[in-house]
């Protein structure tokens, strides 16, 4: 059979004080069980209900009826003593869990309706599935982890789990594997996070890799027009000694050229004089040889 232990939940500082059954399964009509002690034992033959009590808690508590032990619909946990009571019309059955809380108490009820369904309510208010389970996981009682009540042969099946089985059962028990989804989806934030970060730091690197290459080249170029200038000055220097000796030379043959040139006009001045000597030599040797002739003439004439 399954326990119940001490009849506490896993809520902090309530428990479950009493059950009121009514039709439920094996349960025909009205039944208040418990209340429940810190220390509770349900004992009876096979067949008396003791398993029977343990599927009304988890049906309170919103467990799927096909989770209660091979039910299948809900209309099948309605007691029924034979095929005709099963065809009756307007059959409905309800277990209220009586939840204690210091003086205070918090009933949650679920209905079977006669059309098959469930009808939720907390101290007699109707709510709907996801207000109930909230109360529920308010107080601790996780309904997908089924962490409120320990069913037969558990014990034994977690003893055989694999540490990763067990792992996943401890997140289910604590409900940390309904926060999956959510966490996967961090991770995977987180992951397209680190890539950006460490794509950010590549362009950052990439962009510092740059900036210190166009400094290397400004560094470059800046030595390069230094050396440009450098060799600029040396051929300027060459040049302006190349074009003193030049000056020097050209004045040496300037100097040379204005000296010629004195002794040019000297010697044409010199010859200008030997011209006109021999300009009067001519002069006097047609005089002379005009007397000459005359001298000639006359002789001949005598």
């Amino acid at each position: 059979m399954a326990t119940a232990g001490d009849g506490r939940s896993s809520g902090v500082g309530g428990r479950i004080h009493r059950l009121e059954v009514e039709n439920f399964k094996s349960y025909k009509g009205m039944h208040t069980i418990g209340p429940f002690f810190d220390f509770t034992a349900i004992i009876g033959p096979n067949g008396a209900g003791k398993s029977n009590l343990m599927d009304a808690i988890s049906f309170v508590l919103g467990v799927r009826s096909v989770q209660l032990r091979t039910r299948a619909q809900l209309k099948d946990l309605i007691y029924a003593l034979d095929d005709r009571d099963k065809e009756a019309k307007g059959r409905r059955a309800y277990v209220r869990l009586v939840y204690q809380m210091g003086a205070d108490e918090l009933h949650f009820t679920r209905t079977i309706t006669d059309a098959g369904g469930s009808e939720y309510r907390i101290d007699g208010r109707a709510v709907n599935w996801e207000d109930y389970n909230a109360k529920l996981r308010s107080l601790g009682i996780l309904v997908k982890a089924r962490n409120f009540l320990v069913f037969q042969g558990v014990v034994e099946s977690i003893a055989s789990k694999n540490p990763k089985e067990l792992t996943a059962l401890l997140e289910q028990i604590s409900g940390s594997d309904e926060l999956r989804r959510e966490y996967d989806e961090l991770e995977e934030l987180k992951a397209r996070v680190v890539m950006e970060r460490k794509q950010k730091k590549a362009q950052k690197e990439e962009a510092e890799k740059h900036m210190r290459l166009q400094q290397e080249l400004k560094l470059l170029k800046t030595e390069h027009y230094l050396w440009q200038l450098y060799t600029i000055g040396k051929d300027k220097e060459k040049l302006e000694a190349d074009l003193a000796e030049d000056r020097q030379s050209l004045q040496q043959v300037q100097e040379k050229n204005q000296s010629a040139d004195y002794e040019l006009a000297a010697k044409k001045k010199e010859q200008s004089g030997f011209l006109k000597k021999m300009t009067l030599c001519e002069k006097m040797m047609a005089k002379k040889k005009l007397e000459l002739d005359k001298k000639v003439s006359g002789f001949l004439l005598s």
